[in-house]
């Protein structure tokens, strides 16, 4: 039987004691701050050996390598790329000369760093994932740790290059970051995670860092119901850090973290480990402490993962999903009636009445409501929140808030979100966001959500809960909406993102613009498909300058060729804007009698230029509503 093996059968018997995050100990110790520490395997070897020493001598049987972000994509971040073999043997290699005879290594594999959605090759992430723990294996290590992970999809997906490479011989230790609500980013509770990891054959599951001990703890004891026959580990960090002299200093107590950990252990919990701040006095104290207690009878037998999946299944069974409700905006529509929405942009400046003025000059011409972006192609406009209960308060017109992922983290998107419910605002266009440029001062994007996980994470406070799960003591009562790129070379594939995030809560669509009767009928025909409201994207083309720096600098649109040589026909500047009207004018009228809703977009933020638009569509007879 392998040593991992060995390791593993003792969980049936005995608590066991593991260490995981290295970074702070490392910096402690005189380890450059400056870099990733990953690479201090090459520069600083017998720092980290020494390290390992420690910890085994300390009571920990498993030992993380110092490799968890040393995978192609995150070392490529950092200029490592070429150093990927030579840091993962060299960081197998010294935990195995550190740890000794009597502790088992455990291969440290960390999330890829994907943060933005893409449509990336699932072949391109094996690779990065296969790469990575082919060379720990080859660097001894008994086990694989897959740790920090916030999404299950992702978590999964590495589990399954862990399985298929390490065979029968090397088991996984899987591990999630938990928000404080026992749930993670990606959206998912604990038990649900657990149940997943052991489908998946996950020989260990397990929280690890997290926010708050108690919020680790809390998610490590809800994995215990949900994992039936198999072990369950909880790594926590040592409390919550504060800065002293340019470190983080971690204030829980080796007593105090011994504790925490005996209660754990009396909880199910097999595996205890420290993540983050947490010393070798730290994992001393929690081996004497789990020394004075014997584990209960295991449950069953070491399970095959069939048999687990369905001890997981029946301890915790799954709820089925409330439908979503519409929300204010599209239950406060007029029946009978197309709905039109306006896009009118925050000003990038202090001078807020221009831009109320032309709004209302559009309410009262008749749109339903006025869109506001936030910070359009990552340039920098007043808050989109605070304007749209301006117009809200003064113009009197229902407002739609684009909400982007780019700007604000989990608490902040919340914040935000609880404040514009606060405010009256019941329509929310739920977008990942233009990446930043290199602008002196643009900031750093955050994109800790997607588009799909904002629309998980709306949904869910439709249902009265926050991101981690906690009671809002009430209920948002937003309508989601979800963006659809017309001009997506794979228009297909931008159907089946579509699907994904109705099935997360999705209620309504804004399409980018369409400027002609086939891309209209094909976007239609697409969008039509998943059940829920669709605002087909109108831009009226005022200067064939404006229609050539669309077409050649703006993401998502694509103008046909005839526009563009009706427009740049024209020499004068008027005689542009004529025509641009008319052709919105006639394509309009030829979908009239296809639309269910019309969403304008304003030409050089000017309002006022859609009024027209707006009266033209107010004088159809009711029978040219499509859906309405």
């Amino acid at each position: 039987m392998s040593k991992g093996r060995t390791w593993l059968e003792r969980l049936r018997d005995e608590y066991l004691v593991g260490c995981g995050a290295h970074d702070s100990r490392l910096f402690d110790a005189g380890g450059d701050q400056a870099g990733s520490p990953e690479i201090l395997n090459l520069t600083n070897p017998a720092l980290v050996r020494r390290m390992y020493e420690e910890y085994a001598d300390a009571g920990a049987t498993v030992m993380a390598t110092n490799t968890t972000a040393a995978n192609a994509l995150c070392l490529r971040r950092a200029g490592l790329e070429s150093k990927l073999r030579e840091i993962n043997l060299a960081g197998a290699r010294l935990a195995v000369e550190g740890a000794g005879s009597a502790t088992c290594v455990a291969g440290s594999v960390g999330p890829l760093g994907l943060t933005i959605e893409e449509d990336w090759d699932l072949d391109t992430l094996a690779s990065a994932y296969r790469e990575q723990m082919t060379v720990l294996l080859e660097g001894g290590v008994h086990l694989l740790q897959l740790e920090y992970f916030t999404n299950l999809e992702e978590l999964l997906f590495a589990v399954e290059q862990a399985k298929s490479l390490g065979g029968s011989d090397i088991p996984v230790i899987a591990q999630m970051t938990f928000l404080d609500g026992a749930r993670v980013e990606s959206g998912e509770a604990a038990a649900q995670i657990a149940q997943a990891l052991v489908r998946a054959g996950a020989d260990v599951v397990g929280a690890n860092c997290g926010h708050r001990i108690a919020g680790t703890a809390r998610a490590a004891e809800t994995l215990v119901g949900g994992a039936g026959a198999t072990p369950v580990a909880a790594y926590l960090n040592a409390g919550f850090p504060e800065t002293s002299e340019g470190r983080l200093v971690y204030m829980a107590s080796p007593a105090y973290m011994a504790d925490v950990a005996l209660k754990l252990a009396k909880a199910g919990v097999r595996l205890l480990g420290g993540c983050c701040g947490a010393t070798p006095e730290v994992i001393r104290a929690m081996a004497l402490s789990l020394g004075t207690i014997r584990p209960k009878q295991w449950v069953t037998t070491m399970a095959k993962p069939a048999a687990a999946a369905d001890a997981a299944r029946a301890g915790v069974p799954e709820q089925p999903m409330a439908p979503h409700k519409p929300g204010g905006f599209l239950d406060g529509l007029r029946a009978g009636v197309l709905p039109i929405i306006a896009e009118v942009d925050p000003p990038g400046h202090l001078q807020v009445r221009g831009m109320l003025d032309d709004a209302r000059v559009v309410a009262d011409a008749g749109v339903d409501a006025i869109s506001l972006a936030d910070n359009p192609l990552a340039t920098l406009k007043m808050g989109n929140i605070a304007v749209a209960a301006m117009l809200q308060a003064e113009v009197g017109v229902k407002t739609i808030c684009h909400v982007t992922c780019r700007d604000r983290n989990a608490l902040g998107l919340q914040s935000e979100l609880m404040g514009a419910h606060a405010l009256g605002i019941r329509g929310i266009l739920a977008i990942t966001g233009d990446p930043l440029g290199r602008s002196v001062g643009a900031g750093r994007a955050v994109f800790e959500f997607n588009s799909f996980t904002l629309v998980r994470l709306l949904a869910g406070l439709n249902r009265g809960a926050s991101h981690s799960g906690g009671d809002l003591k009430g209920a948002t009562d937003f309508s989601v909406g979800v963006a659809f790129n017309s001009a997506a070379r794979n228009l297909n594939g931008e159907a089946q993102r579509l699907d994904k995030k109705v099935a997360e809560g999705a209620q309504f669509i804004m399409t980018q613009p369409v400027f002609d009767a086939a891309q209209a009928a094909r976007v239609l025909e697409l969008t039509r498909a998943s059940g829920i409201r669709v605002f087909l994207g109108f831009f009226p083309l005022i200067s064939a300058r404006t229609a050539l720096y669309l077409h050649n600098e703006v993401p998502g649109m694509h103008i046909p060729e005839p526009v563009l040589q009706r427009l740049t026909s024209l020499p004068a500047k008027e005689d542009q804007e004529k025509a641009g009207l008319e052709m919105a004018q006639q394509l309009l009228t030829s979908l009239a009698d296809q639309l269910d809703g019309v969403y304008l977009i304003s030409p050089h933020n000017r309002a006022r230029v859609l009024a027209p638009l707006v009266h033209m569509m107010r004088a159809w007879p009711p029978h040219a509503v499509a859906h309405a």
